[in-house]
Formats: C-alpha cells, structure tokens, sequence
C-alpha cells in the first residue's frame, strides 16, 4: 500500500530537483549545513518561502539575510535551473534573490539551488516544515512515468524505453575535490566524491531525462 508519493516533472535534457519524502510535519524549523564555496541544497517544502526571510550562522553570529550580506558572509544570488518551458531554448539558469525584479524571491518545493557560502555554517529555513532534516531515500525506489506507464528506474533507462539516463549527479562537499559525484545504480565511481545509494532530503540532483513529459516518482 503507498502511504507517501510525489511526483516530479522532467523535460528533455538536465533537470536540477529535490527529491520530497514521506516523513514531514509542520512549522518547525529547517537547518541546512553549507561549506565554503559551491553547495548544490534541496527545498522540500510546500511553503514558498522568500530568501529575506532566512537567516545564516557561522557558528558565532547569526545573521538576518541582509546581515548576511552585508557582513561579506553570503552572496547575494542563488541559482536554479528551469526546466520547465516548453521551448528548449528557454530551458536555462535563473536566479533567486531578495531583491525586486529577478526571476524569484522565494524556494519552491522540488527544486535544487546552488548557493556560492564565503563560509561555513547553517542556513536557517524557519518554520517552514516538510521533510524532515537529511532523510535519505534509496535510489533505486524511485519509479518514472511517461503518463501511461510506469516503469522502474532500471526499466526506465534501459535501450527499450530509454526515458532516462541513470546516472544521476549530486555536488559533493569534499573541500579537496568540490567535484560531481554519482548516484549510479551499477556503483560506477567516476570521481574522488564517489558514488552512493541514496539521495538526501536536502540536496540538490542533476537528473537527464530523454524524453519530455517524463515524471520522476518517489513513494512509499
């Protein structure tokens, strides 16, 4: 019986998403872990939450986003990639910001961001609930449909169907390497950040799709 399922679209092409799991509940707080340099994070909740209303510790300050800023701490843009449009062309990186007049001011649930962190620390996403902090789902349970038929994730990318590409890419955080590693159901490890099993509630992944209209579905 599923208890638990959501489904995210894919185009053609790179996808850059956040996987939502079962275990969620309500208005509490989320902290996510950054590193000096490149994080690639996931937003899994249904709240949009706006980039003002974040906050950044270092461990011996927090700091409002503004503070933040200011401060030299963190930069001023996050970048997303959307897949979205219809059009190929129009498939490109847009940017979060607090600002007025870019493409969003607020996280939305499934996609993954790049934020660029002149240090370590936590960013706060403050009671905005949904999956609970670094949750991890298997890989290999997650299940692809074109609309009309749903298929394993191996199914999927065999040469029958070839829906999808299965080596999926998450930014590891190694501070010697700050390269891709590999979701990879063969265990193929094409790099010093290696390949693993699982995703993180919290973490960006590039998945390729082959096919437009193709829906990527987690449950339980």
């Amino acid at each position: 019986m599923i208890t638990s399922q959501s489904n995210i679209s894919l185009n053609k092409g790179w996808n850059l998403i956040a996987l939502p799991m079962a275990q969620t509940d309500n208005g509490t707080d989320r902290n996510i872990s950054l590193v000096s340099g490149w994080n690639l994070i996931g937003y899994t909740s249904d709240t949009n939450l706006s980039l003002a209303d974040t906050t950044f510790n270092n461990g011996t300050n927090s700091y409002t986003w503004a503070q933040a800023l200011s401060n030299g701490k963190q930069q001023a843009y996050l970048a997303y990639y959307d897949s979205s449009p219809s059009t190929v062309s129009q498939r490109k990186y847009k940017y979060l910001s607090a600002e007025n007049g870019l493409d969003d001011s607020a996280f939305r649930q499934g996609k993954g961001y790049w934020v660029y962190s002149n240090q370590s620390g936590n960013l706060t996403l403050p009671v905005i609930g949904g999956t609970l902090a670094n949750q991890q789902y298997a890989y290999s349970k997650i299940r692809v449909s074109n609309g009309s038929l749903e298929l394993s994730l191996t199914d999927a990318g065999n040469s029958t169907y070839n829906w999808i590409d299965l080596t999926f890419k998450y930014w590891g955080v190694n501070p010697n390497t700050k390269k891709y590693g590999f979701l990879d159901l063969n265990g193929v490890d094409d790099s010093e950040e290696g390949s693993k099993s699982t995703v993180s509630s919290q973490e960006g992944v590039w998945i390729k799709s082959l096919q437009d209209n193709i829906a990527l579905i987690r449950q339980n």
